[in-house]
């Protein structure tokens, strides 16, 4: 086996643990719980959201849903991010050299995974809490608002991972590389989901040079930005509007915010977890063979018992 270039040494026993975790994930298309949630539908969720384009209105109301998450993008785009704050929860937690994001990358995935904590948690029960408040005077036009509500909550969320894995999420790539993870989130079939995973492995292995830094051209960025904003927007709307208007007497959107929240927060702690590792050892590293991972460990086992 060819040990790819890398700036440490062997991934650790816990590095290596997650590696084979991450292979057994990229094998999935992720659909399983998404399908079980929308298991008491009496129709397949393609289809209600066919049938809800015949509700009158409706079209306007998407129309301003998708300008309404456009807005909420064009202003995180001028947003100023900070790492000041993960450095300093770094720093108090012993990491005393972590100075900057790159350094973060210095640490074993075992010494990240406490200080991520229970991240979330925190926006689960934020985004519950939105819910409650919403449902109190749900009705179809203040849908949009609430789509807008849940995308920022978990924005954040995915922004909040980045960081702790080390990402600049200041950064244009990454933008559109976190909003890619919420339309993964969102969507909802194996088919959908299985092409946005292949998306995020290949940008994943992509952001790895310097190029990955500069910021695309504006022309570029802008046409990306509106295609995904505009994904993100419809299969959300589709999730919202069932909890308003009841299918056949089955509601989609009760507890929904919830489980787009955990969906979020798994995505962007399966896809940072793959970008650190690759920062740490180079990209061969996510495409390792089982054959690999087992000649790693023993390698590992080896240099323990000196």
């Amino acid at each position: 086996m060819e040990i790819p270039e890398k700036k440490n040494d062997v991934p650790s026993r816990f590095e290596l643990q997650v590696l084979k975790e991450l292979n057994e994930k990229k094998q999935q298309t992720g659909s399983d719980k998404i399908n079980s949630f929308l298991s008491s539908i009496p129709q397949p969720f393609i289809k209600a959201g066919e049938w809800l384009k015949k509700i009158p209105g409706l079209d306007k109301i998407a129309d301003n849903t998708k300008q309404a998450v456009s807005d909420l993008f064009q202003n995180f785009q001028s947003e100023k991010f900070s790492f000041d704050t993960i450095i300093e929860k770094y720093k108090d937690s012993g990491y005393v050299q972590i100075n900057n994001p790159d350094d973060i990358s210095t640490l074993d995935l075992e010494d990240i995974e406490p200080l991520i904590g229970d991240i979330c948690k925190k926006y689960q029960t934020l985004v519950s809490e939105e819910e409650s408040d919403y449902s109190s005077a749900v009705s179809l036009h203040g849908v949009p608002k609430d789509v807008v509500a849940l995308i920022n909550l978990n924005r954040k969320a995915v922004n909040e991972y980045a960081a702790h894995y080390g990402f600049d999420i200041s950064l244009e790539k990454e933008r559109l590389f976190a909003l890619n993870i919420l339309e993964y989130a969102a969507s909802e079939n194996e088919f959908a989901r299985k092409s946005v995973m292949e998306r995020l492995v290949n940008q994943t292995k992509n952001m790895t040079n310097k190029e990955a830094k500069e910021d695309l051209d504006k022309t570029t960025f802008l046409s990306m930005f509106s295609t995904l904003t505009s994904s993100i927007s419809i299969k959300l709307l589709k999730a919202k509007v069932g909890g308003v208007i009841p299918i056949n007497g089955a509601v989609i959107g009760n507890g929904f915010n919830a489980y787009f929240t955990s969906e979020v927060c798994s995505a962007a702690q399966f896809f940072y977890k793959q970008r650190f590792l690759i920062k740490k050892y180079g990209v061969e590293v996510i495409d390792l063979s089982e054959k690999d991972l087992k000649m790693l460990e023993k390698i590992n086992k080896q240099e323990k018992d000196k």
